[in-house]
């Protein structure tokens, strides 16, 4: 049987990293001001920093807990839409947060904040390596399909504050622009539909 794109649950789990893009780029700016910004608050409060830099490096992985438990128990119960599920997740996730992410990262060259000079493409550099946010790729691919796949508003809305959190903590740490964060947001929720797509039957959108 077919189902319909559960559309509603996709955008909550985007419109919090997305409201929060928007409430920074009216109030701070898009350019250096951002950069200038962050740099002041991250020297003013050092220790809570600290935590976002844990949030920021373990964010992701507390996702992969999380997928392997859903795995580890269709396993048991002879679930194979779940085990398609999270086999789904793990490919988009490779294809797209990893080889995909680096691909553009590597042709765009885009300088990452407070570094000087223009992009370089072609260019295996880690400074020049900042579109898009791979962390926002990845965590926005792996929150958006247990969003669609649970379908309770609740915990879309709860997944999108983790995927808002996550992604606006690489500007707040000063590691990419909003709009590599904006960037990997959409990168994400492509991996998402994907997963979707594979694990359902789906009716167009």
């Amino acid at each position: 049987m077919r189902q319909p794109y559960p559309i509603a649950h996709h955008l909550l789990c985007t419109l919090p990293l997305l409201a929060l893009l928007a409430i920074s780029t009216v109030c701070l700016g898009t350019g250096d001001e951002v950069t200038a910004y962050w740099r002041a608050w991250r020297q003013a409060n050092p220790g809570t920093a600290s935590l976002v830099m844990v949030l920021t490096d373990w964010g992701n992985p507390a996702l992969y807990a999380v997928y392997g438990a859903l795995f580890w128990r269709a396993r048991r119960r002879h679930d194979p839409r779940t085990v398609r599920f999270v086999l789904a997740y793990v490919a988009a996730q490779l294809l797209i947060a990893f080889l995909l992410v680096r691909v553009i990262k590597i042709t765009a060259g885009r300088t990452r904040p407070g570094v000087p000079g223009p992009w370089v493409p072609f260019s295996f550099d880690g400074p020049h390596n900042s579109l898009p946010s791979g962390h926002t790729a990845e965590i926005a691919g792996a929150c958006a399909p247990l969003a669609m796949r649970w379908k309770h508003m609740a915990a879309s809305l709860a997944l999108g504050g983790y995927v808002a959190a996550v992604g606006y903590s690489r500007v707040l740490l000063g590691q990419h622009h909003a709009s590599d964060v904006l960037a990997g947001l959409l990168l994400g929720s492509l991996a998402a539909f994907i997963i979707h797509r594979i694990t359902h039957r789906t009716a167009p959108l």
